[in-house]
């Protein structure tokens, strides 16, 4: 994991600018090729959660690292639009398919009590990889600003995936446990099993909380350019700091709430992350005349976006291991996590949307959307929770 992240973290500021340098390719040529390699990605998270099922952990984990390791070489070997779009769209693939192998990893393999922990622990780990990798990213980017020194983390990247994919190998992970099952007819399989109903009413619920969660990478640097153009570079050290907070924050947060059960977390997360947004929009109106308060403001409200998310993300990561029995358990996170590839799809046009009509009319759409997702929380998840949790221990 900790490869993982570090060779994502090395390319991830930089991988627009490598496409500009080196392909001779168009920014608004760039931007198409991720949108269409960002749409077809997200067939890869219902294909990884039937390989979960099917296969087991191990061999979907592995895909993923090859993919984006050969995806990524990809990037050396092209130089047009058609086979950077390619090489972009097969690292999508590998993407979207690692969040699905890491849950389920984590879920087979945790015990239910201590699994929240777990995730929290693991996105820790993911950001410390990234930081470490986008500090050295950039300082050989401000050290040698050329061509070749973008190709090199490209390749150094690159490398990580396939060093990541030979260590996942020799993990001795068990396959998949399949729970038997009596034997029913075709019929009442496919009224029993083509629909999840706990499932649905827990995507429901979470929806709106995954999709603010999303955005927020696309909305902030936009809203910034909007209120000034010359503070622009603050977006960059914002999500820095949220990254930062995640490494510091995640484990003691999560200690001090172990009181707290899967429920609650998520509920007290997505106040919080309703708050960050209330926040952003309190520093709409000081921009214009007050723009000394504007940029620590946006600072409190990055802080408690990355408390909001720290308790929101692994607390819901349990639930959605544990609603469906344990040979379903793929298709319940890839159905999960195709909230966040949907999210990542259309965040850009809806946020894009919002700020040219109104800019604080676009931070009020998310508080609403937070209340609204709160309010289906305490409506819908409580049966469910109490349902898997009492299955679980009755297959245990």
């Amino acid at each position: 994991m900790f490869l993982d992240s570090f060779g994502s973290g090395l390319t991830m500021p930089f991988l627009v600018l490598f496409f500009l340098k080196t392909s001779g390719l168009s920014l608004e040529q760039v931007g198409q090729m991720l949108s269409i390699s960002a749409l077809a990605g997200l067939l890869a998270i219902p294909v990884c959660g039937v390989i979960v099922d099917r296969l087991g952990a191990k061999p979907a984990a592995l895909a993923s690292f090859w993919l984006r390791g050969i995806g990524t070489l990809g990037y050396l070997i092209f130089h047009n639009i058609w086979g950077l779009t390619i090489a972009a769209t097969i690292v999508v693939w590998g993407q979207r398919a690692w969040p699905v192998v890491n849950q389920t990893i984590i879920s087979q393999l945790v015990p239910s009590e201590n699994r929240t922990m777990w995730f929290g622990s693991s996105r820790s780990l993911r950001n410390l990889g990234n930081s470490l990798g986008m500090l050295i990213g950039t300082g050989i980017v401000a050290i040698f600003n050329t061509p070749l020194a973008y190709g090199t983390l490209i390749f150094i990247d690159a490398i990580s995936f396939l060093i990541a994919a030979v260590l996942i190998a020799k993990i001795p992970l068990s396959s998949q446990p399949i729970i038997k099952k009596e034997p029913i007819s075709k019929k009442v399989w496919a009224i029993r099993f083509s629909y999840d109903s706990n499932l649905m009413r827990f995507l429901v619920a979470v929806a709106p909380m995954t999709f603010m969660y999303v955005v927020l990478v696309f909305a902030m640097p936009a809203f910034i350019k909007e209120i000034s153009p010359d503070l622009s570079w603050i977006s960059g050290l914002l999500f820095t700091v949220n990254s930062l907070s995640v490494i510091v924050l995640q484990v003691p947060l999560l200690f001090f709430t172990h009181r707290l059960n899967d429920l609650q977390k998520i509920i007290v997360g997505s106040v919080v992350l309703g708050l960050s947004y209330i926040i952003f929009l309190g520093s709409t109106f000081l921009a214009s005349a007050h723009l000394n308060f504007f940029v620590p403001l946006l600072f409190v409200g990055i802080l408690l976006f990355s408390c909001g998310e720290q308790l929101f993300y692994p607390a819901s990561a349990t639930i959605v291991g544990e609603i469906g029995p344990a040979e379903k358990r793929g298709k319940s996170i890839s159905s999960y996590q195709l909230l966040y590839g949907i999210s990542n799809a259309i965040g850009p046009f809806i946020v894009g949307y919002l700020l040219t009509r109104n800019i604080s009319f676009c931070w009020l759409f998310f508080v609403v959307l937070a209340f609204v997702g709160v309010f289906l929380q305490c409506m819908l998840l409580p049966n469910i929770i109490e349902q898997s949790r009492s299955r679980e221990s009755t297959i245990l």
